[in-house]
């Protein structure tokens, strides 16, 4: 048997944290210290998500067409992008992606829909908002477009991560359209006098056309977040994250994705991880339970996939009395992404 364990948010602590990984889990260190070089994979927690659900990458990994079928918007067989409303924020040197609009009422969000409507009526471009914060487009021809998810981009300058591709010309034309229509409207002036952040205009991502997975039936656990939405559309009945590993039954094709660890409680929760999740599954790997885990430790613009086998006799007895020192990897890790 076989599993995999997701552990989000590690790669965008600092170096200072992650040396707490070493002395506060010390099982997820001696697991990461046994495992072969991992499988490195961009766009982090989105593109983690998207393979735990079978969904395949096209141009983007279309987390739109999965998402609009979880909002309940029939995706037609057309070309999709999450459209989502957004704050810039402008400096002395650059602009960079402040984050999303997330207090949006009913009727702003319809408001702000009609007047992008409207003018991309002829464009064959359509904006629908399911809810006032979550808002998709949906394109009548797809476009060769390669775009980059919020999480990936939030607080870094917007150039590098504006939409990319054969096609990217036109879009980030329309996009400047989209800034220029919504700066004087009437919505975001109400905003600014009542102290709420302007929606200056939207993040286009995660773009792709319905496609059915195809794929082995997989169990995920999850509490919450992009994951359990995208379960959701793709018919694998998500359900609660359990306590702990040795509240399963059967850890067979099992994806189980634990809560994301703020640094500021490192230590605290770091013990509680180890605890309840990675010192039963190296104890399974010892005795020969499971034969392999998939432990994936990811931040918001990277994931690292690192296949643990079962460990030799030898390596059994030495990972008795080694204190590996992981954090090094983990920060030459963090360091790529944020200078990619």
């Amino acid at each position: 048997m076989h599993f995999t364990i997701v552990v989000p948010g590690l790669l965008d602590w600092p170096f200072s944290a992650l040396a707490a990984v070493e002395k506060e889990a010390p099982a997820l260190a001696r697991l990461i210290a046994a495992a072969p070089s991992p499988a490195i994979e961009a766009d982090g927690l989105v593109a983690t998500a998207c393979r735990s659900c079978g969904i395949a990458k096209q141009q983007d990994w279309p987390v739109a067409p999965w998402l609009a079928r979880a909002a309940g918007i029939d995706t037609e067989g057309a070309y999709w992008l999450c459209a989502d409303p957004a704050r810039y924020v402008v400096g002395q040197a650059d602009v960079r992606l402040g984050g999303l609009i997330d207090d949006l009422e009913g009727a702003e969000a319809d408001a702000l829909i009609a007047t992008l409507n409207a003018h991309f009526a002829d464009d064959g471009i359509r904006f629908v908002a399911p809810a006032p914060g979550h808002w998709f487009a949906r394109v009548e021809h797809a476009p060769q477009l390669v775009t980059h998810p919020p999480e990936v981009a939030v607080g870094a300058p917007l150039i590098p991560y504006l939409a990319a591709g054969p096609d990217a010309a036109r879009w980030r034309r329309w996009q400047s359209e989209m800034q220029m229509l919504l700066f004087e409207h009437a919505v975001n002036r109400a905003r600014e006098q009542s102290r709420r952040a302007p929606v200056d205009s939207v993040w286009l991502w995660g773009g792709g056309t319905f496609v059915l997975r195809d794929a082995p039936a997989v169990r995920i656990f999850a509490d919450g977040g992009l994951i359990r939405d995208l379960s959701r559309s793709a018919g694998l009945a998500p359900a609660p994250l359990p306590a702990a590993l040795d509240a399963t039954r059967s850890a067979a094709g099992q994806v189980f994705w634990l809560d994301a660890i703020d640094v500021d409680a490192a230590a605290t929760r770091l013990r509680a991880l180890d605890r309840a999740w990675l010192a039963p599954t190296e104890r399974a790997l010892h005795a020969g339970t499971i034969r392999e885990v998939e432990l994936v430790i990811s931040g918001r613009a990277l994931a690292l996939g690192f296949r643990v086998p079962r460990p030799s006799l030898a390596a059994r007895w030495r990972s008795r009395f080694s204190s590996p020192r992981i954090a090094p990897l983990l920060a030459r890790f963090a360091a790529d992404a944020t200078q990619a």
